[in-house]
């Protein structure tokens, strides 16, 4: 299917409506149907369980929301939607962890041609009003295979306070920046800069830096990328940064460290995910300084800009679905304005704009998260993870070069290595 973009599908679908093709929406279309979703256990599905009666009085389709722990519920996917299940309608799914597998197997059915029909499409759906490093998430060469439902960045965490004490004003800009503030605050009781170190883990975050100093995680040739000059650049950078001005054997650290630290005033400025926001407003998990005093900005800019990586879950039709339609209905109500406003609301990060500028929510968070939140989110890059099928096998490679390069090591040495791993994973995978 040749991809048309959200522009021009929104075009059409306006033109159907301005000619009175479509002047009211027929949500009872599909009465009767019954369709069925898988659901990891997420705050999401929390939150939007004890509205779905709402739906079925609305569109009289029946629904059955499975739910499953995170381990659980991908096993149990994997194994119905390779299966072919017909029964299986819908699905959560993070893009960034299997799209590559899930794409590559034809297991999701792309969506533009529901999209297109105004009988199939709710005129007030406005793809337009997704961020757009979420709604990029969905969408490749092919077309559009789901919708996201909420979205999640990282942020740098700084203390206002000490900032001042050291006489630095506003958060850093760039990575130069970073380093020089980092080395100001710096001091035998407080670390200047913390950040996830811990192998595997920490390749979430440092693949902020990874973009933001040029590099890749694959070349075109679906090699690994992650030895070329821009690479080893930003992994000495990052190596430089913690072993120099942070806290002590940063290899063993994860985001629980990370953000303890952080709440307990240890040290003066994070890079992690903004969910993690709640912590440091937590009485029972931060002190006061920090309660007080934390503010929040977007990833500095690197040799290549500003290019912060997203994770973004959303919903997704079952290419093997008997109910395609009934199931894009559910999808269109379920992420809806309306809902997505109390998806924030309930403390998702929802992956609508209209929704964070809801005045009830902005007078819930600090204006310098959401400024922060929303920058990053227009400017993401989906691909936090590797965009490859073997995941796991990718980070635990590149993990072993952000552990060696903290440790000491050659960075350039230590991914050569990570990249001959890779190489070698990637080859088994053809």
């Amino acid at each position: 299917m040749k991809r048309i973009s959200i522009l021009v599908l929104s075009v059409i679908a306006a033109g159907f409506v301005s000619l009175g093709v479509a002047q009211e929406f027929d949500w009872r279309r599909f009465e009767g149907t019954e369709i069925r979703f898988m659901m990891n256990q997420h705050p999401f599905t929390d939150f939007l369980a004890p509205l779905v009666p709402e739906f079925e009085e609305m569109t009289g389709i029946d629904v059955t929301l499975e739910t499953f722990p995170e381990d659980q519920f991908r096993q149990r996917r994997l194994l119905e939607a390779s299966s072919g299940a017909e029964t299986l309608d819908g699905y959560m799914i993070m893009p960034g962890q299997v799209g590559a597998q899930y794409l590559g197997a034809d297991w999701v059915r792309y969506l533009d041609d529901f999209i297109a029909d105004p009988t199939l499409t709710n005129p007030d759906l406005d793809l337009e009003d997704f961020f757009a490093g979420a709604m990029s998430t969905f969408e490749n060469e092919a077309g559009i295979f789901g919708l996201p439902l909420q979205i999640e960045s990282s942020l740098l965490f700084y203390r206002s306070d000490l900032f001042a004490e050291a006489g630095l004003e506003g958060p850093p800009e760039t990575m130069d920046e970073l380093r020089e503030y980092a080395a100001a605050l710096h001091s035998d009781d407080v670390a200047g800069f913390a950040m996830r170190g811990q192998g595997a883990a920490a390749t979430s975050q440092i693949v902020n830096l990874l973009y933001s100093f040029g590099g890749q995680w694959l070349n075109e040739d679906g090699t690994s990328a992650l030895d070329s000059p821009e690479s080893v650049a930003a992994l000495e950078f990052y190596a430089d940064l913690l072993r120099n001005y942070g806290p002590p054997g940063p290899a063993n650290l994860h985001w629980p460290e990370v953000t303890s630290l952080y709440a307990q005033g240890q040290v003066a400025m994070i890079f992690d995910a903004n969910v993690f926001r709640s912590i440091m407003e937590d009485p029972e998990q931060s002190i006061d300084a920090v309660r007080e005093n934390t503010l929040y900005a977007p990833l500095p800019a690197g040799p290549a800009g500003s290019v912060p990586a997203v994770l973004v879950w959303g919903l997704s039709v079952n290419h093997a679905s008997e109910n395609p339609e009934a199931a894009w209905y559910f999808i269109q109500w379920a992420l809806s304005k309306e809902n997505q406003v109390e998806t924030l609301l309930s403390g998702v990060p929802a992956a609508r704009t209209s929704s964070w500028e809801n005045e009830e929510f902005q007078q819930t968070a600090p204006p310098s998260w959401i400024e922060g939140s929303q920058t990053s989110f227009q400017a993401g890059q989906p691909d936090w993870n590797p965009p490859v099928t073997a995941v796991p096998e990718v980070r635990d490679a590149y993990g072993q070069a952000i552990v060696a390069a903290l440790q000491g090591q050659d960075a350039a040495e230590a991914l050569r290595q990570a990249k001959q791993e890779i190489d070698r994973v990637l080859e088994r995978e053809q």
